[in-house]
């Protein structure tokens, strides 16, 4: 199995572990409370406990962990997004709609990897105290490195355009022009329809590979960082090492 999906499989454990010890599945006050907080009623909408020590780190595992991996899951929507324009008959700009999501793509790989950091450093933390804590940092020292080098060729292309300008290319900025006339010169350049469909059949195409390749790339790395985390965190049968003082 994947590091990405081994990590995601102990945490999901960890939880299911954690429900069936407490109680709480059957638990009238709690499955009043998450129904309240799944349908959006009135009410308490969080059961009241006081968490152990043990109960707070895997809250604070499992919320990182979720966000890095809604990251993942929007880049792979964008994959499918990018390759589709739902909105025809409509005032929705087609060259506009393929650069915001290549937009949103780029804002997502820079926020994955801002995730990634903050989650090596609160497994930092939250080892501080384990007689492993100098090798927990060298190796979470060694993933930002990594997922820095891995992703510094989009992240690049990311910080050009976002405090200066919107991203283009000299396809998209083709794209644009095309459209534009199109849309607005009348019947003098209504030729450039067919071009225009054309080129943005073309683009778009290129964009899809484009994420679609970088996706892949992203999955190996989370797949190397998580089999690393897994290490770290837990055992050979999927059981979390909880920090570990020294006597």
């Amino acid at each position: 199995m994947a590091g990405f999906e081994k990590y995601r499989n102990m945490l999901t454990c960890q939880i299911n572990q954690f429900l069936d010890e407490e109680g709480l599945i059957n638990n009238p006050e709690y499955q009043k409370a998450f129904k309240n907080h799944c349908f959006g009623l009135n009410g308490q909408k969080y059961f009241p406990t006081k968490q152990t020590s043990s109960e707070k780190f895997l809250s604070k595992m499992v919320y990182g962990f979720r966000e890095i991996s809604d990251s993942y899951y929007f880049l792979k929507d964008i994959e499918t997004y990018i390759g589709r324009f739902p909105y025809r008959n409509t005032k929705i700009s087609q060259t506009r709609y393929l650069a915001y999501h290549f937009e949103n793509y780029l804002n997502e790989i820079y926020l994955l990897k801002e995730r990634l950091a903050c989650y090596f450093t609160v497994i930092g933390r939250l080892y501080k105290k384990d007689s492993r804590h100098g090798l927990i940092l060298k190796k979470t020292s060694s993933l930002s490195n990594f997922v820095d080098d891995s992703l510094k060729g989009i992240i690049k292309t990311r910080g050009t355009h976002v405090h200066q300008t919107r991203f283009t290319d000299e396809d998209l900025d083709r794209l644009k022009t095309q459209e534009f006339l199109t849309e607005h010169s009348g019947k003098k350049l209504k030729s450039l329809g067919n071009l225009f469909k054309e080129h943005y059949g073309i683009t778009r195409r290129k964009y899809k590979q484009i994420i679609k390749a970088n996706n892949g790339q992203v999955k190996k790395m989370l797949d190397i960082c998580f089999d690393t985390l897994f290490e770290i965190i837990a055992n050979n049968e999927g059981q979390i090492k909880h920090p570990k003082m020294d006597t």
